[in-house]
């Protein structure tokens, strides 16, 4: 089953899924596998986690710890248990993600201690959700558990009881943006619709169509702000608890004009010059759509712990609009003049308008970008990860 016996690093995420919390933990690898030796084990789903680790020559072994069974959490259990007997000379940490293969692995270290006399359990955390304070809960982050990574501070805030400050780090999510550099100054989905152009105002929403990402509360704002030049907003991301077609289909008579072809839906007021554009598909060539893009718009409602897409826009040197759900402002620190109440409609229509000053300001919107991108490279590149590694090698 493993290839060989010296991993120094397990890590254990019983998503099957490519969530923000599993992109978290592969950025971490990706950190760390340049150090030492690291075992990914996680439950293959539908976006295959075994290909995620390939692409980064992370070995990986196919463990079935989301849908807990009695015969799933038995497996789960002995392949554990038998990694930790081939590398038990040489694994010094064991990384936990969600709270299935937390409790596992504490399990495991009550009726196997022997086996931990020189193993790290380290949780990660990124989820919203609230830890109650129990004695189970205390028992398991502050007694079982020797080192305690918070993907923000809102998570810390989220426990109901304290935690152990000295075996506890905030760290934000970090990546290395390898996007390449583009001169173009447009960007076309196919030829049945108008272009985005670097000229025009261009707003961008990346995320799934959900209630909790704000969607309707962009449109509404975009659609009742007063913009003295011709403005686009394009709506990117997946099919999940919204409909893009039942969007397109509400705000087609407000717009006044619309069509759609296959998964782009296109909206119009030719009165106020406005389009949007709702893309429910995963593009190649986001660096290219990013480059002619002015504001990038985070209006969620709820959540947005991790904010890898904030990170991902200040990377690409792309200012951005927030509100103040989860960690934004932690992770958009830099900026309190961008963000907004959540749900606050009249603030975002106050925010995209000066967003329009600024942009019409050529010299102000270019430093303006340039103080984006620093951000983004200084304080979320894969570097500021040192942090972590000493935290977890210190006593």
């Amino acid at each position: 089953m493993l290839q060989d016996s010296s991993y120094c690093h397990l890590f254990l995420n019983s998503n099957p899924w490519f969530s923000a919390v599993s992109d978290y933990s592969l950025q971490l690898c990706n950190f760390l596998y340049k150090k030492e030796k690291i075992l990914y084990c996680a439950e293959v789903g539908s976006t295959h986690m075994d290909k995620k680790c390939a692409e980064l020559g992370i070995s990986f072994v196919h463990v079935p710890i989301h849908n807990q069974n009695v015969y799933n959490f038995i497996v789960s259990f002995f392949i554990i248990i038998n990694i930790l007997f081939k590398n038990k000379n040489t694994l010094k940490f064991i990384w936990v993600f969600e709270g299935r293969e937390h409790t596992l692995c504490c399990i495991l270290k009550l009726l196997l201690p022997f086996l931990f006399r020189k193993i790290k359990i380290i949780r990660v955390r990124g989820q919203a959700q609230r830890v109650k304070n129990n004695i189970f809960s205390k028992f398991v982050y502050n007694v079982l558990t020797d080192k305690i990574i918070l993907a923000a501070q809102c998570v810390k805030d989220r426990f109901g009881f304290d935690l152990n400050n000295k075996k506890t780090i905030i760290q934000h999510y970090c990546k290395d943006t390898i996007f390449s550099k583009t001169d173009s100054n447009r960007y076309s989905f196919n030829d049945n619709f108008q272009d985005i152009c670097q000229n025009k105002l261009v707003f961008i929403l990346i995320g799934r169509f959900d209630e909790v990402k704000g969607h309707k509360n962009i449109l509404n704002s975009f659609f009742n702000a007063k913009f003295k030049t011709n403005a686009q907003l394009v709506l990117l991301g997946y099919k999940a608890n919204l409909n893009p077609n039942e969007i397109y289909k509400d705000y087609l008579e407000k717009f006044g004009q619309g069509k759609f072809s296959e998964n782009i839906y296109f909206l119009e007021n030719k009165e106020n010059t406005k389009q949007v554009f709702l893309i429910e598909d995963k593009i190649k060539d986001l660096n290219r759509l990013l480059a002619v893009c002015s504001f990038g718009v985070i209006p969620s409602l709820e959540s947005e712990v991790i904010c890898r897409v904030g990170v991902e826009l200040l990377q690409n040197s792309v200012p951005s609009l927030y509100s103040n759900a989860g960690a934004l402002c932690e992770v958009f620190s830099d900026f309190p003049e961008f963000s907004f109440t959540a749900g606050n409609e009249i603030e975002l229509i106050k925010l995209l308008e000066h967003s329009e000053d600024i942009f019409l300001n050529k010299n102000k919107y270019m430093d303006l970008k340039k103080k984006t991108f620093n951000i983004g490279f200084n304080k979320y590149s894969l570097k500021e990860l040192k942090n972590i590694y000493e935290f977890i090698n210190s006593q």
